[in-house]
């Protein structure tokens, strides 16, 4: 589904009316991802006593640079459109950099805009919506160069543009630059600098502790792998009642009180449709799910079928719940292996070392979800304990860290993170911290931001209007 700028605008001045008339709908605790919501992720080993360090205040707080498989850097910079079209190919490759807009969607959005089918775009990883992000594309199933000159979004743009064979699949990268601004409500204690240097000095001897965080489980709701769970089972309806009308703890009171109306019209489709229709955005996936069924009543597994990327992110999220539970075990006994299997395979005995969580949540594998959802991939697949990080760079100032690292793919930088600070994200921003403007890459020496920031001005700008306001995310 693909809006417009006219429906977004639309559906953000609705949000706007409704917080004037109901305010305290949109009101809620800072979302600080203490030892409780670590515990529901299946994080039990992470220390309580750290400062509060806040994320994604802006996007540009939050970079992620692709590595690409040649050992290149998709950087965040503006450069120029074309790079080289005299290969042989009828695949074009882009790099992809993009604010306030997660891949899948801006994915959503060049598909359309080409007038090509979303699958005919590659890419090797999903970065997050609130960041600044780059990664290589490949497009394929366009006439030529010229109809990727022509994109223009306020969001993304697209460099470097080069033709040639083959096509981008999911994996194919090396890792992630990041360069992470956290701001922190009190300035350090005289003992907090010390102690961060000395956890950057073993992290960088050792490794840290590689959990799955908390934006792989779906911020800010964090029910990925409860649903994964329920698709597990194959309890199908189940699935699509919980993601429809589960009010999670983080949700505003105004979208809880939503799914509640939900669930008490259930199986009303068109009503629930009309509930929510003026909400395209922010209901999205659920829209998708209720077109669906209005067509087909009773028909969930063909719904869910209409939602195959997050189908594939709630079973692995799964995997990724029982995997932290796992590792949080592991480390309390004192005996960690270098790395534990994933659940979503056909081979038993990579079932076993969750044998007793399997059990508690009455899982019986292999899942017949297996074969209905046939994108989902099925195979032995092993995730390290201990993960390595390359860091280029801390900068520690009176209420501000920022740090440059790199990690192999599939790790989180939010991990690493977690063991120098409690983490904190969305609205309301937690009392105390400022909104100071910075330029993280050149504090930590690795280049300016200043012409990309130039570049998505206009969302920038909403962005801190956004949050000056208070408005939902």
């Amino acid at each position: 589904m693909v809006l417009s700028r006219e429906e977004r605008e639309q559906e953000r001045a609705l949000f706007e009316s409704e917080r004037m008339r109901n305010p305290h709908l949109f009101e809620r605790p800072a979302m600080i991802d203490g030892e409780p919501f670590l515990k529901w992720i299946g994080i039990e080993v992470l220390g309580s006593d750290q400062p509060i360090g806040y994320l994604r205040l802006m996007p540009q707080d939050f970079i992620v640079e692709e590595i690409n498989r040649d050992g290149s850097i998709s950087s965040v910079d503006t450069g120029p459109l074309i790079r080289d079209l005299q290969l042989e190919g009828s695949t074009y490759y882009a790099e992809l950099v993009k604010v306030g807009i997660s891949t899948l969607d801006a994915k959503t959005e060049l598909a359309a805009a080409l007038g090509i089918e979303e699958k005919q775009i590659g890419f090797a990883g999903i970065k997050d919506r609130i960041a600044l992000t780059s990664q290589r594309i490949s497009i394929r199933g366009i006439r030529g160069h010229d109809q990727l000159e022509q994109i223009a979004a306020d969001n993304f743009f697209l460099k470097n543009i080069e033709r040639g064979k083959g096509a981008i699949a999911n994996g194919d990268l090396i890792g992630n630059r990041f360069i992470i601004s956290l701001r922190t409500p009190n300035p350090f204690s005289s003992d907090r600098i010390p102690t961060i240097q000395k956890q950057v000095k073993e992290i960088k001897q050792r490794g840290f502790w590689n959990f799955f965080s908390f934006q792989r489980f779906g911020t800010p709701r964090l029910i990925s792998h409860w649903l994964g769970h329920l698709l597990v089972k194959g309890e199908y309806q189940e699935t699509t009642k919980a993601f429809l009308t589960y009010a999670a703890p983080r949700e505003l009171p105004y979208f809880k009180n939503i799914r509640n109306e939900l669930t008490a019209l259930w199986g009303d489709w068109h009503t629930i449709q009309q509930r929510i229709r003026d909400f395209p955005y922010h209901f999205h996936l659920e829209l998708q799910l209720i077109n669906h069924l209005i067509q087909h009543p009773d028909d969930f597994l063909g719904a869910l079928r209409v939602i195959p990327d997050q189908i594939r992110l709630w079973m692995y999220a799964y995997d990724c719940y029982l995997f932290n539970r796992k590792l949080s075990r592991l480390i309390q006994e004192g005996d960690v292996p270098m790395a534990l299997p994933l659940i979503t395979s056909f081979h038993p005995q990579e079932w076993e070392p969750y044998r007793e969580f399997l059990e508690a949540d009455g899982v019986k594998l292999p899942s017949r979800s297996y074969r209905d959802f046939p994108f989902i991939r099925v195979e032995s697949r092993t995730w390290p304990t201990l993960q390595r990080a390359e860091i280029h760079g801390v900068v520690l100032q009176s209420q501000l860290a920022v740090f440059a690292f790199s990690l192999p793919k599939g790790s989180y930088a939010t991990s690493l993170l977690a063991n120098f600070f409690t983490l904190a994200a969305g609205l309301p921003i937690v009392p105390g911290i400022t909104m100071e403007k910075v330029d993280a890459k050149e504090l930590v020496g690795l280049g300016s931001l200043t012409p990309t920031l130039e570049r998505f001005k206009a969302v920038l700008d909403q962005r801190e209007q956004d949050i000056i306001g208070g408005s939902v995310e």
